[in-house]
C-alpha cells in the first residue's frame, strides 16, 4: 500500500468520525417533568407528574443543579441545596431518561412560593419527638404530639426511623462540641451501611430568649450539623431532607432547671428509610 493510499484512508476515517459525532450527541434525549414530590428514598425522589396517573422516579446526584425561582415573574434564580427537595414541593425536573423508566436529573427548579407551602406542610415533622419528660403528664402530652407528627410524616413519604442520635450545644451557640462530632461520625457510619437511606435533621433551643431568635438559632444548629455531616463524614448532601428549625417547641426536659435547659439545646439527627424500601 502506497503512502498516498494510507494518507487517503486516514483522511476518510477522520471524516467519518467527525460526521458520526453529531449523531451521537443528538442521541441523548432530554426529559422534562412538572409535578409534585411525593416521597424521598436515598438518592431517589418520587415525583407525581401533573396530569399523570402514575409516578416517576427521579435520581439525584452531586452534579444535579437545584434552583429556586423568585421575584414577581419568577425570573431571578438562586442555587439551593438538595435538602430543600421535600415531599409536597412542586418541581420542574430536567434530565435524561433511564432504562428503568425513571429520569436522571440534571436540574430541578421550583418557586419560592411553592417552597414556602411545602415547608408549612413539613413543619413540625419529627417522628420521634421528645418523650424524655420525666413527669407522667409531660410524657402523655409528648406522646400525643409525637403520634400526630408521625402521622403527618408518614403522609409525606411513610418513613421508618432506623437510627437516631442527639447532639447538644452551649448557650446561644451553634458550635458542635467534640463529643457531638464523634456522635455524628458514628451516625454517618451507621447510615452508610443501609440501603436507600435519608437523613432528617431537627434543631431545638431552650426557652430563654424570644421566639424569633430561637427559631433562627435552631436553624443555625441544624445547618451546622448538616455541614459537618457533608464536610467531615462525606455524607452526600442530596440524601439530607430539609432541616427543621423547631425553636423551643417540643422540649426534651423542663426548662425550669439548668440541667433541663441543657437537654433542650440540641439537634436530633435521624436516619430514615422509606417503607417502600423496607417492604413494610
Amino acid at each position: 500500500m502506497t503512502k498516498s493510499t494510507i494518507g487517503g484512508l486516514t483522511a476518510l476515517l477522520a471524516a467519518a468520525a467527525i460526521s458520526a459525532a453529531p449523531a451521537t450527541m443528538h442521541a441523548q434525549e432530554v426529559t422534562k417533568i412538572n409535578g409534585v414530590i411525593v416521597a424521598r428514598s436515598g438518592a431517589e425522589m418520587i415525583v407525581h407528574p401533573q396530569g399523570a396517573t402514575g409516578n416517576t422516579t427521579v435520581t439525584l446526584s452531586s452534579s444535579t443543579k437545584v434552583e429556586v425561582k423568585g421575584g414577581p415573574l419568577g425570573i431571578k434564580k438562586s442555587s439551593m441545596g438538595p435538602a430543600t427537595l421535600i415531599p409536597g414541593l412542586r418541581v420542574e425536573v430536567q434530565g435524561t431518561p433511564e432504562s428503568n423508566g425513571g429520569v436522571a436529573a440534571t436540574k430541578v427548579e421550583f418557586s419560592s412560593g411553592d417552597l414556602k407551602t411545602a415547608n408549612e406542610i413539613q413543619a413540625g415533622v419529627d417522628p420521634t419527638a421528645a418523650l424524655a419528660d420525666t413527669n407522667a403528664e409531660g410524657v402523655a402530652e409528648n406522646k400525643a404530639e409525637t403520634d400526630s407528627l408521625s402521622k403527618r410524616f408518614g403522609e409525606l413519604g411513610d418513613y421508618d426511623v432506623i437510627a437516631q442520635d442527639t447532639v447538644f450545644f452551649g448557650v446561644n451557640s451553634a458550635v458542635i462540641y467534640p463529643t457531638g462530632q464523634q456522635t455524628l461520625k458514628a451516625l454517618a457510619a451507621k447510615a452508610k451501611g443501609m440501603p436507600s437511606y435519608n437523613v432528617l435533621v431537627a434543631g431545638y433551643t431552650d426557652a430563654s430568649g424570644n421566639a424569633e431568635y430561637n427559631q433562627q438559632l435552631s436553624e443555625r444548629r441544624a445547618q451546622a450539623v448538616i455541614e459537618y455531616l457533608e464536610q467531615k463524614t462525606d455524607l452526600p448532601l442530596y440524601l439530607v431532607l430539609a432541616p427543621a428549625a423547631m425553636g423551643f417547641s417540643h422540649p426534651a426536659a423542663s426548662n425550669e432547671t439548668a440541667e433541663g435547659a441543657a437537654k433542650n439545646r440540641r439537634v436530633v439527627a435521624s436516619i430514615v428509610v422509606n417503607r417502600g424500601v423496607t417492604g413494610q
